[in-house]
C-alpha cells in the first residue's frame, strides 16, 4: 500500500508543472491572438499619437499664422507646428503644411486656412478663401477621416491628389483629384446643409456656387493648373519619408512660444514711438499758447 501511494505522490510530481507549463504556453498564445487582433482592427495603439504631427513651412512672400481664440496674427519666418484651432493666412506668399510624413498641403497666395482639428479620426481643415492643392497618402485605417470644408462644400478625403478653392468674390467652389484617388463633395444649400454627395474621379473637377441646383462633374480644365504643385508635392512626399523626425512637445511649445512672443514685441516696441509723435506733438502745440498768454500780459517773447 505505501509502494502504491508513494508512487501516486511521484507521479503527481512529474505531471503537476508540465500541466502548469501547458497552460502557461496556452496562456501566451491566447495573448499573442489577442494582440494580433488588436493591431489588425487598429484597437492596439500604444505608442501611437491621436493627432497628426502637423507643421507649417514659410515658403516665399508674407505668411501669418494666429493661434486659436486669437486675434493676432504673427509673422512665420522658417517653420512651426500647428495645434488645433491654428489658422494661416497668405497675401503674396505661400506655405507648406506637412502631416507627418503622410501628406502635403500648399496654401496658395491670397488665403486664408483654419486646421479647425487634426485629430487623425476627424481632421478638419476649413478653407476661408483662396486655394489648397494637396498630396495626401491612402488611409488604410478606415477610422482616419479628414475633411475640408468651404463656406459652400464639405470634401471627404480618403487619401488623394485634390485641389480646393473658394472664392469671396463669385462665392463659388471649385474641386479637382488629379492622378490619384477620388473625392466626396457635398455642396451646402443656403441654410448652410448638405446636399447630394458627389463621388468626383481621378482627372475630374466640380465648380459650383450655392445657388445652383445642379451639378456635373467635368474633366479637367480650369483646375489644371493645380498639376504644377502637385507634381512637386509628390517628390515631398518621398523625401518626407526618409527625413521626417518627430519633435517632442517641449520642443514644439519653444518654437510656437518664440514666434507669438516676437510678434509681442516687434508690437510692444512700435508703441512708444507712437506714445512719443504723441508727445512731441504735445510740446510742440504748447510753444504758440506760451507767446500768445505772453503778448496779453504786454510781454515780447524772449529773444535768443
Amino acid at each position: 500500500m505505501k509502494n502504491i501511494l508513494f508512487s501516486l505522490w511521484v507521479s503527481g510530481l512529474v505531471f503537476v508543472p508540465s500541466g502548469l507549463n501547458a497552460q502557461t504556453a496556452q496562456g501566451e498564445e491566447d495573448y499573442g491572438a489577442i494582440l494580433q487582433e488588436a493591431m489588425r482592427s487598429g484597437t492596439y495603439n500604444q505608442g501611437q499619437s491621436q493627432d497628426w504631427d502637423a507643421r507649417v513651412k514659410k515658403i516665399s512672400g508674407d505668411v501669418r499664422v494666429k493661434e486659436a481664440d486669437s486675434e493676432e496674427w504673427a509673422a512665420l519666418e522658417g517653420g512651426m507646428p500647428l495645434s488645433s484651432g491654428d489658422s494661416i493666412k497668405t497675401a503674396d506668399g505661400t506655405a507648406e503644411v506637412y502631416l507627418d510624413d503622410k501628406g502635403v498641403i500648399t496654401v496658395g497666395r491670397n488665403s486664408e486656412l483654419e486646421f479647425s482639428a487634426l485629430t487623425k479620426t476627424e481632421s478638419v481643415f476649413s478653407l476661408a478663401f483662396g486655394n489648397i492643392a494637396a498630396k495626401i497618402q491612402h488611409f488604410l485605417d478606415e477610422k482616419l477621416k479628414m475633411q475640408v470644408r468651404t463656406p459652400s462644400a464639405v470634401c471627404a478625403v480618403r487619401g488623394t491628389e485634390f485641389a480646393v478653392e473658394y472664392s469671396q468674390l463669385g462665392k463659388d467652389t471649385g474641386v479637382a483629384v488629379f492622378d490619384e484617388g477620388r473625392l466626396a463633395v457635398s455642396p451646402l444649400d443656403e441654410k448652410g446643409e448638405p446636399q447630394s454627395e458627389y463621388i468626383l474621379e481621378k482627372n475630374t473637377e466640380l465648380s459650383f456656387t450655392r445657388a445652383q441646383k445642379r451639378f456635373r462633374a467635368v474633366q479637367l480644365s480650369r483646375m489644371a493648373r493645380y498639376r504644377t504643385p502637385i507634381a512637386g508635392m509628390r517628390k515631398r512626399i518621398l523625401v518626407l519619408r526618409k527625413t521626417w523626425k518627430p519633435v517632442d512637445g517641449v520642443r514644439k511649445a519653444a518654437i510656437r512660444e518664440k514666434i507669438f512672443k516676437r510678434n509681442v514685441i516687434r508690437r510692444e516696441l512700435d508703441n512708444p514711438r507712437r506714445g512719443n509723435k504723441k508727445g512731441r506733438r504735445a510740446v510742440g502745440a504748447g510753444k504758440p499758447l506760451n507767446s500768445r498768454f505772453g503778448r496779453r500780459a504786454g510781454t515780447k517773447p524772449e529773444q535768443r
